[in-house]
């Protein structure tokens, strides 16, 4: 009776013992993944009833190749993203839309065992640059406060970008989760910064300033997902702001020009991550989105000028896995 306590007692010691969660990379070992994203966003104007809704899909593939190690488990690895691929959902006057973009991101990354990317070098021949089309794929501005929406469109877009969980190398969920510096137990959070949005000011007599948007991850711990062994770990954000007190901070005595009253807009995510449980990278990532947003002006009191809201969700998994000869 005696030892079959004490075994129970080491059992749940060693269930609850820290983890190091750490990046292993292996000289030469290259790994394929398959991102898929999709979202799906519905808007409507004052006086309109029915929503309009506007389906889009964002997939890529990309590779990594670990081409040197150096000291304290730092990798130089070669990253290629060759193009990605938006799909257009239907509308009641057009039937889907695909279009390949060759965006060629070709790099040599320098990892820590954290996902930190200590360095980027891009590979990739010089493109000329164009204008960014992302300024609110969903805004619809047929009303008098385009100035306005000039102002809010990056914070908006800013969302749309965290909704479909993509971006470039620094800010997409490529290298991810980012990990702690110490070690961790099931439960344990930590946090990292995605973002940025204006948000009040904590004791500031309701001031607000532009402030870190930021994933809350937990250690959740071993499981089995997939019909795999993995060290699961979560990641969480939620959020609410009024982006008009922002503007009207700035703008003091003239805020009234803009006509806008408020523009509340709250943002929620959830990710899940499974570890390999050895070398720690991420063999699968899922998440789901939800937000929007309304514009309200002040000749129009409780009706919203413009509202948007939005659902999405991703997946992220390794297809390939091998050890190859040489380097870039």
């Amino acid at each position: 009776m005696v030892l079959a306590f004490l075994a129970l007692v080491g059992l749940q010691t060693s269930a609850q013992a820290p983890i190091t969660l750490a990046r292993q990379f292996t000289k030469n070992e290259k790994l394929g993944y398959q991102f898929l994203s999709h979202i799906t966003a519905e808007h409507r104007v004052k006086n309109l009833d029915t929503w309009l809704p506007e389906d889009l899909d964002i997939n890529y593939n990309f590779t990594t190749q670990v081409t040197q190690l150096k000291a304290d488990g730092i990798a130089v690895v070669h990253y290629l993203r060759p193009t990605l691929t938006e799909i257009e959902g239907e509308t009641f006057d057009s039937g889907p839309k695909t279009k390949v973009d060759n965006i060629d991101l070709n790099y040599l990354l320098t990892l820590s065992p954290i996902n930190e990317i200590l360095e980027d070098k891009s590979l990739s021949k010089p493109k000329p640059e164009t204008p960014s089309s992302d300024d609110g794929r969903w805004i619809n501005a047929n009303v008098k406060l385009q100035s306005a929406m000039d102002f809010f469109a990056p914070y908006i877009s800013d969302i749309h970008r965290l909704a479909l969980f993509i971006g470039g190398v620094q800010d997409s969920l490529d290298f991810s989760p980012k990990f702690p510096l110490n070690p961790v137990k099931p439960g344990d959070t930590w946090k990292y910064t995605v973002g940025f949005q204006p948000q009040k000011l904590k004791g500031a007599d309701g001031k607000s300033a532009v402030q870190r948007l930021d994933y809350t991850y937990t250690l959740v711990g071993p499981m089995t997902s997939q019909g795999k062994q993995v060290i699961r770990v979560d990641a969480n954000l939620d959020f609410s702001t009024d982006l008009s007190e922002f503007l009207k901070q700035l703008l003091k005595d003239h805020a009234s020009e803009t006509n806008v009253s408020k523009v509340p807009l709250h943002f929620k995510s959830v990710i899940h991550f499974d570890l390999d449980p050895k070398t720690k990278e991420t063999l699968r990532a899922e998440g789901s989105t939800e937000g929007g947003y309304q514009v309200y002006l002040l000749e129009t009191g409780t009706d919203a000028a413009i509202e948007e809201r939005f659902k999405a969700r991703m997946t992220m998994a390794e297809v390939g896995k091998r050890i190859v000869a040489g380097s870039p």
